[in-house]
């Protein structure tokens, strides 16, 4: 055993207490003598260790050494445990004063003693001079272990019953240090020797005093100090840790019987090695055995029970690809089991209209789900909308004739609520661990089943949306269609008016069959026309000449609708890249509105703008005009309309076409009277 580097430990640790300097409270000052102590019990208790196998008279000057620095630590621990929330700031200085002039006569303690050893050797026992500087150094040590017994007691004493309950192995720890050495001490300073049998005897019992302390550190969080250890780093060295105290007592083992002469057979060691990794790997293979020890470490070394953080991040993150509300329920059942303590989970979901059904149950049949239908007048469902929680182990909650929760073996339901709707509810059997259900379960349901309600509620509103939308685009089609049939409708219509004066002029009836045969083509082309519906209008480009085609397209339209005169201009010819079939389709929607809105002439103007590589098509009438209210965007809004039998489709299909076309189309009133639209469409082709 390296001498010098336990010397080097033992000052470190007791320089370690001029830190107390530079803290303020005394909470943390207790905080700091407590580590110094967990620091020095177990290297004194190496030491000791080591004298009872290797009784050496030159090992005597670091013990004495050892024991000195763990007496002024124990008694300064003393005065801090008591006064541990006092705010008495100059009485703290002055004890750390204290403490730092008995420190440095410690330090000159160990020089003396050495460089002068008066230990002499024994059989199986070391002895020292009578009233010699150990047995000084022994008194001192006594008077620090009854210094802290008497302030154990008034400590003790000044504890809550809650407050017992977390201090009680720290104090019983304590209270075992000082009755070792107590013993160990009176023994020393009465017959002047050092025994082996009591080094070992007290190796051990500061040990065990040691893992007491710790524990209540641990358990508890009594230093004081904002340190955390997640959970996940806790569970990941499990079982690492768990083969290295096996491989400890697997070692310690060894050197028992090294120790007492007895021989370890090679076969012997090799089946215990093998049989150690055995039990490891299948206990880390073992889910039971996994929860079980997460929920062992969860409640003997944590204040709360779950990682709420962690579980609600978990969550967030499986939610995110779940929209529908299976995938929603896939996730929450994934979390839970994840979380909890139990293997028997249950979901319902639905509504106070059609009830709620069993979402989500492992261990039962599809077919036999419908048997667990819960409908909206069920007393558990009467009771969770009033309620946080249905739990059979707590007292005043009762629910009559529920066979539910004995058939599927469950003992707790929680509802799934947003505000006053009750969306669902989740319901666990008992934990497997044995325990009860408490605060933290309660607290864990309760986050992530809101965070499920709200992304339920979502999913719910999403698929209530898209039946909206396609009701909404199913009306739309029906009106697009009726609007389509009225068109063709208007021209025979007309047809049917003009024929008792007109039916024997052969013009007419060249017309007339012209705009029947127009109007079956046109329902036949109804289904093309209803892409317009999804604004995927999709253009047949071709080159033409936009004057001509315009032209043609209005006498002939002008032919059909008797009533309106029409007039047409333009300066020059152009060619334009367009589908002159979506052109004339606009056209001809502008001239039924105009003649169904009383107007009895339309003026037509073609011009070209060079500038702006653009076309421009002006159309003028002499009707009504349009609404003001609904210029200049609101007329071609879909529905929009002031006509008593009008669907309010014609000018949002002109819009959609146009846009198709890569133009736009305005509207105004003239000031003389009349409507105007212009339509604007791009050139590509150079004018001729």
């Amino acid at each position: 055993m390296n001498i010098f580097l336990l010397y080097a430990l033992n000052l470190c640790i007791l320089l370690s207490g001029l830190w107390a300097f530079r803290l303020s409270s005394s909470g943390t000052k207790f905080s700091l003598s407590l580590i110094q102590v967990m620091a020095c019990l177990p290297l004194l208790a190496a030491q000791y260790f080591y004298m009872a196998d290797n009784l050496q008279p030159q090992m005597m000057p670091l013990i004495l050494f050892s024991e000195n620095i763990f007496a002024l630590i124990w008694a300064v621990t003393a005065y801090r445990l008591y006064d541990r929330d006092a705010a008495d700031i100059s009485l703290s200085r002055r004890l750390s004063f204290l403490g730092i002039v008995i420190g440095i006569a410690i330090a000159g303690i160990a020089v003396h003693s050495f460089f002068n050893r008066s230990v002499s050797d024994g059989k199986g026992s070391l002895f020292f001079q009578k009233y010699d500087i150990y047995f000084y150094c022994g008194i001192f040590l006594l008077l620090s272990m009854l210094v802290m017994v008497w302030r154990l007691e008034h400590f003790w004493r000044g504890l809550s019953p809650v407050n017992r309950w977390e201090y009680k192995f720290l104090v019983v720890g304590s209270f075992l240090v000082c009755g070792a050495l107590t013993w160990a001490i009176s023994y020393r300073i009465t017959y002047f020797r050092f025994d082996s049998d009591h080094f070992l005897l007290l190796s051990a019992l500061l040990m065990f005093s040691w893992f007491l302390i710790i524990y209540a550190v641990v358990r508890h969080r009594l230093l004081n100090r904002k340190l955390f250890v997640s959970r996940k780093v806790v569970y990941a060295v499990i079982a690492p840790l768990a083969f290295a105290l096996y491989l400890i007592f697997l070692g310690l083992i060894i050197f028992l019987m090294h120790f007492f002469g007895l021989p370890l057979p090679v076969v012997l060691y090799w089946l215990l090695f093998v049989i150690g990794i055995a039990a490891i790997v299948s206990m880390a293979l073992s889910g039971k055995v996994r929860h079980s020890v997460k929920f062992f470490i969860s409640t003997h070394f944590y204040i709360n029970k779950y990682e709420y953080r962690d579980e609600w991040l978990a969550f967030s993150q499986l939610l995110k690809g779940a929209l529908t509300e299976t995938e929603i329920v896939g996730a929450l059942h994934q979390v839970l089991a994840e979380s909890l303590y139990t293997n028997i989970i249950f979901i319902w979901l639905g509504d106070d209209k059609q009830g709620y059904h069993l979402a989500f149950a492992e261990k039962i049949a599809t077919d036999k789900k419908p048997a667990y239908h819960l409908s909206q007048s069920d007393t558990l469902i009467r009771y969770l909308k009033k309620h946080h929680r249905y739990y059979t182990e707590e007292k005043g909650y009762a629910i009559e004739d529920k066979m539910l929760f004995s058939e599927l073996n469950l003992v707790l339901a929680v509802p799934l609520t947003i505000g006053e709707q009750l969306l669902g509810l989740i319901a666990l059997g008992p934990e497997f661990t044995g325990g009860r259900y408490g605060d933290d379960d309660f607290d864990l349901l309760s986050a992530i089943g809101t965070q499920a309600s709200s992304a339920l509620l979502a999913a719910r509103m999403a698929e209530e949306l898209s039946r909206t939308r396609q009701q909404e685009a199913w009306n739309i089609m029906s009106a697009f269609i009726l609007h389509d049939i009225k068109n063709a409708a208007s021209m025979l219509s007309l047809i049917r008016q003009n024929a008792p004066i007109h039916l024997h002029d052969p013009e007419f009836q060249k017309d007339m069959l012209d705009t029947i045969d127009d109007s079956l083509k046109r329902m036949a082309k109804v289904q093309d026309r209803l892409s317009a519906l999804k604004g995927e209008v999709s253009p047949v480009l071709r080159e033409v000449c936009l004057c001509r085609t315009l032209t043609d397209g209005c006498r002939n339209l002008v032919k059909r609708l008797r009533g309106l005169q029409m007039n047409i201009r333009y300066d020059k010819s152009i060619r334009v890249k367009t589908d002159p079939d979506l052109l004339l389709r606009i056209i001809e929607n502008l001239f039924i509105n105009s003649l169904e809105a009383g107007a009895a002439e339309m003026s037509v103007k073609i011009k070209h703008l060079p500038d702006d590589g653009l076309s421009a098509i002006e159309l003028i009438d002499n009707g009504s005009g349009l609404p003001p209210e609904l210029l200049p965007d609101a007329i071609f809004e879909p529905f929009m309309t002031t006509k008593p039998k009008g669907s309010g489709i014609g000018l949002w299909q002109v819009k959609q076409i146009v846009s198709s076309l890569g133009g736009k189309i305005t509207a105004k009133n003239e000031e003389i009277g009349g409507a105007r639209f212009v339509i604007t469409l791009p050139t590509d082709i150079s004018t001729v």
